[in-house]
């Protein structure tokens, strides 16, 4: 059975531990078809970084002093850190056996940016597709994304840089990785809120899908706090590598 249409959250700011165990706990629902395919656009409460599933923690900073004062999580994702804490973020769960996404790991790439370039569009923002993750403003990433495949239903996660963070990415990233904060390129300020109804019709109009706007349901709440409790608060999963 293919549901019909999507769902579409707007979970506001949260911490880097909630965000992820969200994701992961829709992941869960969407792969026992207990939930819709569903698009999460979200924001970060305080400054931290996810690193990709497989990345090593070894290739960050992590001697710098202002380390400390920035919270690490581990992505269900792969690819390579992102610092958080000035930028929107969403995250697109569905089957792969839905035939509007591409099977090709790169071209579903390029058909969900089209997506967050289309709503970067109704902000006045002309930004460009860069393969395979990222998108552009004036040649520099000001997005970019990151996917696990999971017992056959797609992960995607992805962030767009407002404006700067509060902590500096090149204190914590490796050179050249910190993503261009649109604020930075002229693009102006961008209100979250505003922001994030650009962000989904976007990403409506790209895929092809009804999205209708809905909430966490209650069993996706609970699994979330379970994951919160643990595994995304613990070290074992976050440094495991």
């Amino acid at each position: 059975m293919l549901f019909a249409e999507w769902r579409l959250v707007f979970t506001g700011p949260a911490d880097g531990y909630v965000n992820m165990a969200i994701d992961e706990a829709t992941l869960t629902l969407v792969r026992e078809r207990r939930a819709p395919p569903t698009v999460r656009i979200y924001s970060w409460a305080e400054p931290c970084y996810t690193v990709g599933y497989l990345q090593r923690i070894s290739q960050l900073h992590l001697a710098h002093p202002r380390h400390a004062e920035c919270r690490c999580v581990r992505r269900l994702t792969g690819g390579r850190a992102c610092l958080h804490g000035g930028d929107l973020s969403y995250s697109l769960v569905v089957s792969l056996a839905d035939t509007l996404l591409p099977a090709n790991i790169v071209a579903s790439y390029e058909r969900i940016s089209a997506g967050v370039i289309e709503g970067l569009r109704l902000l006045g923002i002309d930004a460009r597709y860069a393969a395979p993750v990222e998108v552009q403003m004036h040649g520099r990433p000001i997005a970019t994304a990151a996917q696990a495949r999971r017992q056959g239903v797609l992960l995607h996660q992805g962030t767009i840089a407002l404006k700067p963070c509060a902590l500096d990415a090149e204190q914590i990233l490796p050179p050249g990785q910190a993503l261009t904060p649109i604020s930075e390129l002229g693009g102006g300020e961008i209100d979250v809120e505003q922001g994030a109804q650009a962000l989904g019709m976007g990403l409506e109009r790209a895929l092809g899908v009804d999205l209708s706007q809905s909430i966490l349901f209650a069993k996706e709440k609970r699994l979330a706090r379970q994951l919160w409790r643990e595994k995304y608060m613990r070290p074992e999963w976050n440094l495991s590598r």
